[in-house]
């Protein structure tokens, strides 16, 4: 809030989700405003659906990452699985500025 110069403030009334697509399909229906995950939001924007009114981006620290059994090999199609995921989040990231 104060990145975009607006006071902090209590919510009075709100809607409570417990699945972040449900509140975007809200806020898409027009029900109101949400924070969202540039990955989540990035169609929906690109698509004129929703709108990002002040324009800021705030990193979250969150992310993805690919585990597996210390010293384990990994099988040709779990590279090829990553490799397709890393391009596929590239392409995605590539879409905000």
């Amino acid at each position: 809030m104060r990145e975009a110069g607006l006071p902090g403030a209590t919510l009075e009334t709100r809607h409570v989700f417990n699945d972040a697509s449900l509140c975007l399909d809200a806020a898409i229906a027009g029900q109101g405003v949400m924070l969202a995950w540039q990955t989540l939001a990035g169609f929906s924007l690109q698509q004129g659906q929703l709108v990002a009114p002040f324009g800021i981006r705030a990193k979250t620290g969150f992310g993805h990452y690919f585990v597996t059994a210390e010293g384990s090999r990994e099988p040709k199609k779990v590279k090829d699985f990553k490799a397709w995921i890393r391009e596929e989040m590239a392409g995605t990231l590539k879409l905000f500025p």
